[in-house]
């Protein structure tokens, strides 16, 4: 259920038992004051205006009961929202320490044609910026937003990362972009922005291993893809 039905649901009740609730104060003190100055008014038959008032309280008190729900549902989503953005397929190739890793974006101009590049390593790195707002406007529906810019290899020991032959491949066509680079240098500074950083996700290379990497308020997650698992990409 859309948590946005409820919280609409749930304010256009509570709108509405506020207002019952102020006619029917509005009613009792009406009646109130023209019995003070001697003006003769049919007296409120006292169990219907109790009925009433119990109608408006509980009226109010559920749909309350629903606007809150809707409020839980939508901070659930907003803090726990994970977007595809990547799927990565690797392949182990006869050379040592290589795979050959085919990316698939979620852009556009991207999610149909993977992507191959030749991976030296044990684990494959995938990199991006991330521009993360402050927490109530993900509430709002804000979500986090990034760039992919880097695929390369990596090694496990230490050793191999210093002697061993690395390979790095561009995904963006300009790394230094202005706007990239004005949000690292003064995006904490700005209002409505949290941080502003880079982040990466690793996992290990193999035959036929198959992820799928998403971006959340936090960062990017990498799962790997089991079985039949429907993969989230469109791809026309």
């Amino acid at each position: 259920m859309n948590p946005d039905h409820l919280l609409y649901i749930g304010a256009a009740g509570i709108f509405l038992g506020l207002v019952f609730l102020i006619i029917f104060i509005y009613r009792r003190i009406r009646w109130i004051l023209r019995t003070m100055v001697g003006k003769r008014t049919p007296r409120p038959r006292f169990f219907a205006g109790l009925r009433n008032l119990i109608l408006i309280l509980v009226w109010t008190a559920v749909l309350g009961l629903v606007f809150f729900i809707g409020l839980f549902m939508r901070a659930y989503y907003a803090f726990t929202y994970e977007k595809p953005v990547a799927e990565i397929m690797t392949e182990a190739t006869q050379e040592p320490d290589t795979n050959l890793v085919t990316l698939f974006q979620s852009s556009p101009e991207d999610s149909q044609i993977g992507k191959e590049f030749l991976i030296k390593g044990d684990q494959w790195m995938l990199e991006g910026d991330i521009l993360k707002w402050d927490n109530w406007l993900n509430f709002l529906g804000f979500h986090t937003r990034y760039r992919l810019t880097r695929l390369r290899g990596r090694y496990i020991e230490f050793k191999d990362e210093i002697h061993q032959e690395v390979t790095i491949y561009s995904l963006v066509k300009e790394e230094d972009h202005p706007l990239w680079q004005y949000l690292y240098k003064y995006g904490y500074k700005l209002p409505l922005v949290s941080t502003v950083y880079g982040n990466a996700v690793f996992q290990t290379a193999g035959k036929d291993r198959h992820f799928l990497v998403y971006v959340s308020p936090s960062g990017f997650v990498v799962k790997e893809k089991v079985g039949k698992q429907e993969i989230p990409l469109k791809k026309p």
